[in-house]
């Protein structure tokens, strides 16, 4: 994704406003992924279309399933269609100067009962150019690749139901320059068979992660007495991190922790990869918008299961309102992070380091958006931890991504809190 000004509104054509939480019952993971893709793609698509004369939406495992809208607004291609949609008329609609982009979507699905629903689709959405591919979709992604020219943007979500992918086979489509990424990592079914040596699973996982020693390590964990599951956790998932950005070249990945609906354990991680900057930024907002959502889900059920044991459903809500928000204590923990991390990478001498070199690389670490970081890095200058020397003597309290940084000649105090 890269920056874009003068940006026309966002037009909605009404059939999709918002995302109906009946539509979820007894999937809410799913409302949870759709809220950060529906908000991400629909700041995408918007912003790529004012520089790409095509953008094209890539889904490999498309479904549909377990949908309940006839208007498929509960299924990731639903979302994506009309984010499509939407992003064409506003740019077709300006009064000076209207721009016609292309809108195309490549829908791939091996079900013949689902397949056959996609036929559906051109119909209700004529204004993106639908193609639909029933088969494997490591098998057809290089002839989509093939399909999409060269200087049209892509992005592609890949979102099995289970584990079985080969990520090499996928490099012709997610290694292409202008090309963003979702992968749906299925953390809890390759934490289950991480470290089997069956002959049927072990290749499998080896096509899905194929990077050195992630076993290795993780056996290590094991071995560690104080290794926890979140440090094995973070192991797994970020062993496929890296095999996304090395298979597909991408600078920035990063990912949402999806968690089951009916207590704090992880389910999948939308793993996330894109080349451009503005994307990680835009990532980040929607990722924390998305977590809570889940938060409020992970309360509501929790409220629901006492409930069960208890008639004193009220009470119980206000108890749920009193008690400590552990997504609010995430990320007040992430953003103290950031802060040590930004501390850490600012160079004490020589001329410094571009401020949009940093915030880049804070941002792929940890969940904050580039507004808190931002009064943070500004905070910090005025305490004398950091010094901007290209800062103008102004109110201004953004510093700009040429900014050179350095450490400054306050001592940063390893407790000291954000400021």
């Amino acid at each position: 994704m890269e920056r874009a000004s003068g940006l026309p509104a966002i037009k909605s054509s009404g059939l999709s406003v918002a995302l109906a939480p009946e539509h979820y019952t007894g999937r809410e993971q799913a409302l949870v992924k759709h809220h950060f893709l529906k908000h991400y793609l629909e700041r995408l698509i918007h912003k790529i279309a004012s520089k790409y004369g095509e953008v094209v939406y890539v889904d490999g495992f498309s479904g549909p399933w377990k949908n309940q809208s006839e208007q498929f607004e509960d299924t990731s291609f639903g979302i994506a269609l009309q984010a499509l949609t939407d992003a064409k008329r506003s740019w077709a609609g300006i009064a000076h100067n209207p721009r016609q982009v292309k809108m195309t979507a490549h829908l791939v699905e091996k079900s013949p009962h689902a397949y056959a629903r996609l036929a559906e689709l051109q119909a209700m959405f004529p204004e993106v150019e639908i193609h639909t591919h029933k088969g494997d979709f490591t098998e057809i992604a290089p002839a989509i690749a093939r399909c999409i020219p060269s200087q049209a943007f892509s992005f592609i979500l890949i979102d099995p139901k289970g584990f079985s992918l080969d990520l090499q086979a996928l490099k012709p489509l997610i290694g292409r320059p202008r090309c963003e990424v979702v992968f749906n990592f299925m953390f809890d079914f390759v934490n289950r068979f991480a470290l089997f040596e069956d002959d049927k699973v072990a290749p499998v996982l080896d096509k899905l992660i194929p990077t050195e020693d992630w076993r290795n390590q993780l056996r290590a964990l094991e071995q560690n007495p104080a290794a926890t599951p979140e440090m094995r956790k973070r192991a797994i998932v970020e062993a496929f991190e890296c095999a996304v950005s090395k298979v597909a070249g991408y600078k920035y990945v990063a990912d949402v922790d999806v968690k089951r609906p009916d207590r704090d354990r992880t389910l999948y991680f939308l793993v996330y990869g894109t080349r451009q900057p503005p994307g990680i930024e835009v990532f980040r907002d929607c990722q924390i918008k998305s977590l809570g959502v889940q938060a409020d889900i992970i309360g509501r059920k929790k409220v629901e299961k006492l409930a069960e044991k208890s008639s004193q459903l009220e009470l119980l809500g206000s108890m749920q309102e009193m008690a400590p928000d552990p997504n609010a204590v995430f990320l007040i923990d992430e953003m103290e992070k950031a802060r040590h991390l930004l501390l850490d990478i600012v160079p004490t001498s020589g001329t410094g380091r571009a401020w949009g070199d940093i915030w880049t690389h804070v941002l792929a670490n940890h969940v904050i958006r580039l507004t808190e970081l931002n009064r943070i890095a500004n905070d910090l200058r005025k305490s004398g931890h950091l010094l901007f020397p290209s800062w103008p003597p102004s109110p201004k309290r953004v510093p700009k991504d040429e900014f050179p940084v350095l450490l400054g000649t306050v001592t940063p105090s390893v407790s000291e809190p954000v400021p």
